[in-house]
């Protein structure tokens, strides 16, 4: 059947299959009557039944036949789609801590070492033999909270953590834990409480969460003892400390403070005159040290040129033991004149060998402890009557058992009659005699100035006859001189480098004047090129340890 029309039909046969029960009720009673009358009832109920079936085959024929039910047609299924890919969904990226974002995985790495080796310098110097009783000369009120500090460990960690923060203050930075400036700190804090020790870049944002309180409440602690604590001559509280126990320590120490200071600097990628005069110092601080740490003859032996300066002090030097053997055998010795004047222009060298010539005097047992004291006329002559005497002879206390450096001496003269530099040079002449067995004097100053000055004061005239002059380096030495610095702080020309430098160094030899700055110029040049080689390499993220040891010719800041 057709499906759409089966509810019709189905109410059709039931209409027909009721009225077709009635009639044969109908029919049936009255085929009995027929059969009464015709006799048979049986063949009157057949031939009823024939007319009834005729009947309703002429109304509805098709309700008559059964058909055989036709199969339900099957519904055809859309045909599966080929699966598609699922294109993968881009993740919203977790919001970035803005901490984070101001600090670069390459800095993180390298402040944090440079951290790391100053907490094991730390380590090191907790380990000396005598480190306890150096500490208490140090004159350091070592009180944390209001309370004394009695374990050793405990003082030197305090002075570790009062260098590391001298850094920032000598920087000129504002010491601030939640800036990228700050990490370098906070990092060492952390490494000094037991933290942090082994933490990646990926831990910060959970270790600044963990230990920032305690840094913060750390940091108000090393302000105060800071406050409480004169800044040390030496820059550092442990350079005093390091250099009477440990001179290897003690250098090291040195280059691990000048490269967390010199990380911290470059922070915001660019290098200020106060941040650049700072890391000078330091620098100045690891050429001293290394100097002490070989023998003065071999220092002088090593130095660029000056080979008539090293000629004379050789001969003194002779001179001296020679003498001295003479005394030991009681033969007659000749007086010796350990007094000098060294004449020349400013970076000659003259600082450096009266440096060495101190410490030859130590060695052959002229002075006791061979201290250079350097000073000048603003460190001698007062601006009062009565000032100047002693201000002169506050200096001079100092330089007993050593050697008193006064540079530009010829300063002391020509000021008028008021001017109290003469009597800064007559104290110097009485303490000179009164002290003539632990004062030794070297005056320094240009060659004509210096002249001068000697010859307008007799008294200085007779106590001083041994002249070096000290002459202006060649193109080539002033080469040799920065190459010697590159080589101390291992650095390495990149390609026309060492040609431009030579070519720079010519031209300002040939047009150079009164005041040509020689080995001053030289550093000049090298410390500027360290710092331009800095910003240039600032903004880059993979920073290997090729680029970080190469001057390219961008980096000189010469035209």
């Amino acid at each position: 059947m057709n499906t759409d029309n089966l509810g019709v039909k189905e109410f059709i046969v039931g209409f027909l299959s009721f009225s077709m029960w009635l009639s044969v009720s109908l029919f049936a009673i009255a085929g009995f009557a027929i059969n009464i009358w015709v006799g048979s009832a049986f063949v009157g109920t057949v031939v009823l039944t024939h007319i009834i079936a005729a009947v309703i085959a002429k109304i509805y024929p098709q309700a008559m036949v059964e058909e055989e039910p036709k199969p339900k047609p099957t519904p055809k299924r859309p045909k599966p789609e080929e699966p598609k890919e699922e294109e993968p969904k881009e993740e919203e990226p977790a919001p970035e801590d803005p901490y984070m974002e101001g600090i670069p995985e390459e800095y993180f790495t390298q402040v944090t070492k440079a951290a790391k080796d100053l907490f094991a310098d730390y380590k090191n110097a907790i380990k000396l033999p005598n480190i306890d009783e150096l500490i208490d000369t140090m004159g350091v009120k070592f009180v944390w909270d209001g309370q004394p500090l009695t374990e050793v460990k405990d003082k030197v960690c305090l002075l570790f953590r009062m260098d590391v923060a001298r850094c920032y203050t000598g920087l000129g930075h504002t010491i601030d834990l939640n800036n990228k400036e700050g990490l370098g700190l906070f990092f060492f804090i952390a490494l000094t409480q037991g933290c942090a020790q082994k933490k990646s870049y990926a831990d910060l944002p959970a270790v600044k969460a963990t230990y920032q309180a305690d840094a913060e409440s750390i940091l108000k602690g090393i302000n105060a003892c800071m406050a409480q604590t004169p800044a040390p001559s030496e820059v550092f509280l442990m350079s005093r400390l390091l250099a009477a126990s440990d001179m290897s320590l003690h250098r090291k120490f040195l280059v691990d403070i000048y490269r967390f200071a010199s990380i911290t600097a470059k922070a915001d990628n660019t290098i200020t005159n106060e941040e650049a005069e700072w890391l000078s110092n330091i620098m100045k601080l690891q050429e001293n040290e290394k100097q002490k740490a070989d023998s003065p003859a071999q220092i002088l032996d090593e130095l660029i040129g000056l080979e008539a300066i090293k000629k004379e002090v050789n001969t003194l030097s002779n001179f001296i033991k020679i003498q001295q053997a003479r005394a030991a055998k009681g033969l007659k010795t000749s007086p010796v004149s350990y007094h000098c004047v060294f004449t020349g222009n400013p970076g000659t060298g003259k600082t450096t060998v009266a440096r060495i010539l101190s410490r030859i005097y130590k060695d052959l047992g002229v002075v006791k402890k061979g201290q250079l004291i350097e000073t000048d006329r603003a460190g001698l002559v007062g601006q009062y009557i009565g000032e100047t005497a002693i201000k002169t002879n506050k200096i001079i206390d100092k330089a007993l058992d050593g050697v008193l450096f006064i540079d530009e001496a010829y300063s002391l003269i020509g000021g008028g009659e008021r001017d109290y530099g003469k009597e800064a040079i007559a104290t110097l002449l009485k303490r000179m005699e009164d002290d003539r067995d632990r004062l030794i004097v070297i005056l320094a100053g240009y060659t004509e100035n210096m002249k001068d000055f000697v010859t307008a004061n007799p008294g200085i005239q007779s106590r001083f006859n041994r002249y070096l002059e000290f002459p202006d380096y060649s193109a080539e030495e002033l080469l040799q001189i920065f190459e010697a610095n590159m080589k101390s702080y291992e650095y390495q020309y990149g390609e026309g480098v060492k040609e431009a430098l030579q070519q720079y160094f010519s031209d300002e030899l040939a047009h150079k004047d009164a005041n040509f700055g020689n080995g001053r110029l030289v550093r000049n040049v090298f410390e500027k090129t360290l710092e331009r080689q800095a910003n240039r390499l600032a903004p880059e993220v993979n920073l290997t340890t090729e680029k970080l040891s190469r001057i390219e010719l961008e980096d000189l800041p010469i035209k």
